[in-house]
């Protein structure tokens, strides 16, 4: 089992599964994403705790491109909601093929993953899988409904954010990581712990990502994007609390904010320590997914995952 095979296997299945060419304009948009590469981080959990509990990580191949899937689904429908141009450093699927052709990629995207999800031999264990992707993909609409009422609200609760990047975000990488272990046909525990450890890491994945939005390099989005659109995220929390002057307030969610408006809230989050408070809880959530892990016996698999717990908060894109 070497990562760059598995990461090599995943890609040959998204190609073998998304073979449709016609009509040719739908297919180019659900291709493009998918096509384009991205980091495959929850279809590389969903093997690799197949393989962290004794599976052959070849047999959780339908669930991982039906995860990947799934993700881009959440990708184009996003980028059409935010109005961001750019996705992976290209334009956005709504921008290269036009807005309604976006929908219906993603839409098509979504129904694929189901089809695809269903191809996991075992039937006891794909009608598992196929009701756990129903819930997990109903709450991450629900957590998108939240980020959007989010947004027109001046204030927000830590415990209400962290609600919401539980249900967008981190539902994601546990039912990545809890999927894998069904189908690797782990002990309850091992299934549990690996469940834990891919929330944790979802939740640490998604906060980091709030703190790349200000600090990162190469991101493929233009930074600063969560400001201009005014995303309620650990960061603005943490200063709106912290903050005696509110005056910042005026830039943060103006829609056409220069450069220098959107540089003056990032050099304010970091004067404040919002930016420093939100890496720490990042790391925190970290190591809560790497504690999890301690239960499962040693193997390269499991090493891989706490690799990429420990990628989750040490990226720059």
């Amino acid at each position: 089992m070497d990562i760059v095979e598995i990461k090599e296997a995943i890609d040959k299945a998204i190609e073998n599964y998304l073979y449709e060419k016609e009509p040719s304009n739908l297919y180019e948009a659900v291709k493009y994403l998918p096509f384009a590469g991205g980091k495959r981080l929850r279809p590389l959990i969903a093997c690799l705790a197949c393989e962290a509990v004794g599976g052959n990580f070849v047999n959780a191949l339908p669930l991982a491109v039906a995860l990947e899937l799934i993700h881009t689904f959440t990708l184009v429908h996003d980028d059409i909601m935010d109005k961001d141009e750019e996705r992976r450093g290209m334009p956005a699927v709504h921008v290269k093929f036009g807005e309604s052709t976006a929908i219906l990629a993603g839409d098509t995207l979504f129904a694929k993953a189901f089809e695809v999800a269903s191809a996991i031999k075992d039937a006891e264990i794909a009608k598992k899988i196929l009701r756990n992707l129903a819930i997990m993909a109903k709450e991450i609409c629900e957590g998108q409904q939240l980020d959007i009422e989010f947004e027109e609200m001046e204030y927000v609760e830590e415990s209400q954010f962290l609600e919401m990047i539980e249900k967008k975000t981190a539902r994601m990488f546990e039912q990545a990581a809890m999927g894998g272990a069904i189908v690797g046909r782990g002990k309850r525990e091992e299934i549990e712990a690996l469940q834990k450890y891919g929330l944790n890491l979802g939740m640490a994945f998604q906060i980091w990502d709030d703190c790349l939005d200000v600090i990162g390099k190469d991101i493929g989005k233009p930074v600063g994007s969560d400001i201009r659109e005014g995303k309620k995220t650990l960061l603005y929390i943490y200063a709106y609390e912290k903050a005696e002057n509110k005056e910042w307030l005026k830039y943060y969610g103006k829609e056409d904010a220069n450069d220098e408006e959107v540089q003056k809230i990032i050099k304010f989050f970091e004067e404040i320590g919002a930016i420093e408070y939100a890496k720490e809880k990042a790391r925190e959530y970290s190591k809560k997914a790497i504690d999890a892990l301690k239960i499962l016996p040693e193997s390269e698999a499991k090493k891989e995952l706490i690799k990429l717990s420990e990628f989750a908060i040490e990226r720059e894109k």
